[in-house]
């Protein structure tokens, strides 16, 4: 550590003279403190604030190294010159401040010259990992202070359990500090979730899928929800808009369920249970996985999300589910890989983004018009208009055919629409939700488990009802043509091992487990027989 006469300052301002007497003050770090955070206490005590502090101590011969703008949520990387003058500044080893502040040495910013200090602010999600405040009860009792003081913040320090507070972290601002009183739930789910992390080498991507199935869940709405609404007005503070503070406080209010939803999908013995049930197909939708979903309904204790899942076919517990299925076909790296990938579509959106929407959206009119327009993080417009003139020709193609069971070389209007509906196929898994509502309104099987073209087959024989009535299997398929007979024939041999929504699509044609029990071959036609007949 730097003694305190050679700490040396050159700048000739306030800020410069007041640091002249450097290490008249020994200012501690807390554990796991934001660097910058750190800085505010210490120009706190030196009645300076954060800004001068930074000019001082990487000012050389009139010069600042301080690159970037200072925000409230900011951070800042010093590089090893300026980390000697914070040192000596504070009274603390590096060795301490190593240990205690975690982006301490993460970058070397460069100033003029290496030997000179410089330092760089950083803002926003990308380069900030997630941070909150330091509860103020918990800084009082480290410090002897009441002062402000923001720390990173893993997924399982959301709660100070002896405070019963939730520590959020609000974009632009310092943070803010939520009491617990009337959400005794969210302090016991925090203790669950450090218990789950300590039993299963999984929990961590759990919890992260968990926290993209809950935000799906949370954009929802459902009617029959009633738990989140009531705790979401338990917490509101007095002077908060509502409107906001349902953004600000989604993690919160759900934050007990993802816990008990990240419990669910790290279960070894629940991810068997699914590999079993689906009988080596793919999911179709959730519905094909009943013990699942009602086994999450009733540890959420929510009975009726058995319905609301049922005929879910996309997001991001649909794409677990779908991985979980084949899981144990694919090698075990790749597989669990896959298994725990949050496709960018499915993750939540920074809170940033989100009140900069509800700024336009409540600003309104000509104020909404001035405010420049927030780009979605993950989403290029060029990409959803190439999707939009791909829907225009599946729009056309679906009301000529009445599906979306395209060949690969299929045109519409000179498009290669089945080119393009092969590529759609390909990342549903990662699609956003307004795409897939898209295409299954044009046809509610535009994607499946099973191969193309047997569903354009089933289309024939659905046209065929449709115009000469129902099928007759133990007749042998009376009236079909030879090759859609031989079809029909087939699947009722093959019936106990076709996927379940297949035998619900031939169950529409009159073909259920009965009917494929009794189905005889289609009848050869007498000519036929003649010529087999003439070379004996």
């Amino acid at each position: 550590m730097l003694s305190r006469s050679t700490l040396v300052v050159t700048g000739t301002g306030r800020a410069g003279k007041l640091l002249l007497a450097a290490g008249a003050f020994r200012v501690a770090p807390l554990q796991g403190e934001m660097t910058l955070s750190f800085l505010g206490r210490i120009a706190d005590r030196y009645g300076l604030t954060v800004r001068s502090l930074l000019s001082a101590v990487t000012e050389v011969a009139g010069q600042q190294g301080v690159v970037g703008a200072l925000q409230g949520d900011s951070e800042v990387f010093l590089n090893a010159a300026a980390r000697d003058r914070v040192a000596a500044l504070c009274r603390v080893p590096q060795a301490g401040l190593r240990r205690a502040l975690p982006a301490w040495t993460r970058e070397e910013p460069l100033g003029p010259s290496k030997k000179r200090p410089a330092a760089r602010l950083h803002n926003g999600v990308e380069t900030v990992a997630t941070w909150g405040p330091a509860c103020p009860g918990c800084v009082a009792a480290r410090t002897g202070r009441v002062a402000p003081a923001r720390v990173y913040l893993a997924a399982h320090q959301r709660v100070c359990p002896r405070h019963r507070c939730w520590l959020m972290g609000v974009p632009g601002s310092g943070g803010r500090v939520v009491g617990l009183a009337g959400c005794p739930e969210v302090v016991r789910a925090q203790e669950d979730h450090r218990r789950l992390l300590r039993r299963s080498p999984v929990a961590g991507p759990a919890f992260e899928v968990a926290e993209a199935v809950t935000a799906w869940w949370w954009a929802q709405e459902w009617p029959e929800e009633r738990l989140w609404p009531a705790r979401l007005c338990a917490t509101v503070p007095e002077d908060e808009d509502p409107g906001r503070w349902r953004i600000l406080a989604r993690g919160l209010v759900t934050y007990p369920e993802t816990v008990a939803v990240a419990g669910m999908l790290a279960d070894q013995t629940m991810r068997r249970r699914i590999a079993t049930q689906v009988r080596g197909h793919l999911p179709f939708c959730l519905g094909d996985l009943p013990v699942f979903i009602s086994e999450l309904a009733r540890c959420l204790e929510r009975p009726w999300l058995t319905g609301c899942l049922t005929s879910c076919m996309d997001g991001p517990l649909f794409a677990w589910a779908h991985q979980c299925s084949k899981a144990a076909e694919v090698p075990d790296d790749d597989g669990q890989r896959l298994l725990w990938k949050v496709h960018p579509a499915h993750r939540p959106r920074p809170l940033a983004d989100e009140l900069a929407q509800h700024l336009q959206e409540v600003a309104g009119g000509e104020a909404a018009e001035a405010l420049p327009l927030k780009r979605r993080r993950g989403h290029s417009r060029q990409a959803d208009e190439a999707f939009e003139a791909g829907l225009t020709r599946a729009r056309a193609y679906a009301a000529a055919r009445g599906h979306l069971a395209t060949r690969a070389d299929t045109l519409q209007d000179g498009f290669p629409l089945g080119a393009w509906m092969t590529n759609q196929r390909m990342l549903r898994l990662g699609m956003p939700a307004w795409r897939c509502a898209a295409l299954r309104a044009l046809d509610p099987y535009w994607d499946t488990p099973w191969p193309t073209l047997w569903q354009r087959t089933y289309h024939q024989a659905r046209c065929h009802v449709a115009a000469q009535g129902p099928l007759d299997a133990r007749g042998g398929f009376p009236g079909t043509g030879l090759s859609l007979g031989e079809w029909l024939y087939l699947q009722c041999t093959r019936y106990p091992d076709l996927h379940p929504e297949q035998q619900r699509l031939l169950s529409r044609l009159g073909i259920d487990a009965t009917a494929a029990q009794d189905a005889r071959p289609r009848r050869r036609s007498q000519r036929a027989g003649e010529q087999e007949a003439l070379p004996l």
